[in-house]
């Protein structure tokens, strides 16, 4: 548009249809921008989705405590959450492996799908 402007004998028409464009683009990067900033910043899902995750989690059988339990959004609708489980201190490896992949199917299913990622602690010993 600038171009057939200035070819038309308007000299100042390919400066104005630059910051035309330019406006154009620097308020579509800032709507980008606002609708993007909670994922940038790691927004919490909430305390009723951390306490439906613990649930979740106590109620396998074999977890003794649940602890750091962190969640964020990755996405419009993807949350990503981290937890540690705290396992009887004589457990077989196989049977942690066991509990923490039921507890981390459980998350799965009982969160629409949301990722979780879990590390096993022995309790303490006593």
């Amino acid at each position: 548009m600038g171009t057939l402007l200035v070819w038309w004998g308007w000299p100042l028409g390919d400066p104005i249809a630059a910051m035309v464009v330019a406006t154009i683009i620097a308020i579509n990067a800032l709507g980008l921008f606002r609708d993007n900033l909670s994922f940038l910043l790691g927004r919490s899902p909430g305390p009723e989705f951390l306490a439906r995750v613990e649930e979740v989690a106590r109620s396998v059988e074999g977890v003794l405590d649940v602890r750091e339990l962190r969640a964020e959004y990755v996405g419009p609708d993807v949350v990503h959450a981290g937890l540690h489980l705290v396992l009887p201190r004589d457990l077989p490896v196989e049977e942690a492996h066991r509990i923490a992949e039921t507890v981390r199917a459980r998350v799965h299913e009982e969160t629409d799908g949301h990722y979780c990622v879990i590390q096993v602690e022995p309790a303490a010993a006593t």
